[in-house]
């Protein structure tokens, strides 16, 4: 495992300054110094005692060490990077403890702190929703698919279609006439469905078999880095439609992090970019024109296109706690969770513990 040019000692104190400055004035996380190496974590009432471990860049081999030889007690790391793959194995490991833990600070842009019986997460820049599960910054974008149950945008928007409103599973002609799309692609999307048991013989999904299929495959058709947040104006400029979520009318809407917080998500963020999703490749044009594209690094937000026209139709607004950009509604929380879903290191983790409570939303992770 590569270590950093510096004396242990003076490592050490780095990391525990970077922690204590990160933490500092951040409504529920804190970090406080009590020996050379030792911190105490606060998440929200919960606090421990943690040794600082310091290191340069975290691999799955390096973490299969740290874990057979490192002694007991809970532990962060501080690197200037750890693979997504590290994170998921310290994940599953401290879901299979009732005592320690494992969190990490990956300079990058992450801070995850972990215990039996809390976790709480700050994003600050260096990383943004956008950088999730991929390297440099860059997003995979959704591709048709010739194999699987849900194949291409028709199968992505009969599986989030029935998902929407599992309990009442609209009929293929409103599927269609929601996505845009003709009676035939969705009709045949569904039979797939069927076919790999995703679906129910009453046409309800199978919860949550479909939700965690659909996940595997969520990807945005477009992405870009902007380096302005919109304001009203420009948001009407850019025809948004903020004020058409109740009438299900197409428009931006906010997602990301501090979106799914606002619905309720436990996670503590803080600095992160929005993800403002828009209908289509001519309003994302738009977009970056007016915002100015930016690299991963200096954006300010992230402009993107979603896999099926239901992101910007279904759009609602969250209660009582204010969405990122207040004038803008909020994607709904299934694709909010589906974009949880991506995280590999605590994605499933969140939602495992997220049931947003609002009439007309049902939980189907």
């Amino acid at each position: 495992m590569a270590k950093l040019r510096a004396r242990p000692e003076q490592q050490a104190d780095a990391a525990v300054e970077e922690l204590t400055a990160l933490t500092r004035g951040n409504r529920g996380l804190a970090v406080r110094r009590t020996g050379p190496d030792e911190v105490t974590l606060a998440v929200g009432d919960v606090t421990w005692p943690a040794r600082v471990l310091v290191r340069n860049a975290v691999s799955v081999r390096d973490v299969r060490d740290l874990l057979a030889t490192e002694a007991r007690g809970s532990t962060i790391i501080v690197a200037n990077q750890l693979s997504d793959e590290a994170k998921t194995l310290l994940t599953t490991h401290n879901r299979s403890r009732r005592a320690d833990g494992w969190s990490w600070l990956d300079r990058r842009g992450e801070l995850q702190l972990n215990h039996p019986a809390t976790a709480g997460t700050l994003q600050f820049p260096g990383a943004s929703p956008a950088d999730r599960g991929s390297a440099g910054g860059a997003w995979p974008l959704a591709s048709p698919r010739s194999d699987g149950p849900i194949r291409g945008r028709a199968g992505i928007s009969a599986a989030a279609a029935l998902l929407l409103t599992p309990d009442d599973p609209p009929s293929i002609r409103a599927i269609a006439r929601a996505a845009g799309m003709s009676h035939g692609a969705i009709g045949e999307a569904l039979q797939l469905l069927r076919a790999a048991g995703l679906v129910v013989p009453t046409g309800a999904p199978e919860r949550p078999d479909l939700f965690w299929a659909l996940a595997a495959v969520w990807r945005p058709t477009r992405v870009a880095p902007v380096a302005e947040l919109p304001t009203p104006a420009v948001a009407k400029r850019l025809h948004a439609d903020a004020d058409g979520a109740a009438e299900d009318r197409p428009g931006w809407c906010v997602a990301g992090d501090e979106a799914a917080q606002a619905w309720g998500a436990p996670m503590f963020v803080g600095g992160s970019r929005p993800w403002i999703w828009v209908p289509t490749e001519a309003d994302a044009r738009r977009a970056e024109r007016v915002l100015v594209t930016a690299s991963w690094n200096d954006c300010r937000a992230v402009v993107a296109v979603p896999p099926t026209a239901l992101v910007t139709a279904r759009r609602v607004r969250p209660e009582p706690d204010p969405a990122p950009l207040p004038f803008l509604p909020t994607a709904h929380p299934l694709f909010l969770a589906l974009d949880l879903a991506q995280d590999p290191a605590r994605g499933r983790e969140v939602l495992e513990q997220w049931d947003p409570d609002r009439p007309g939303i049902t939980r189907v992770w």
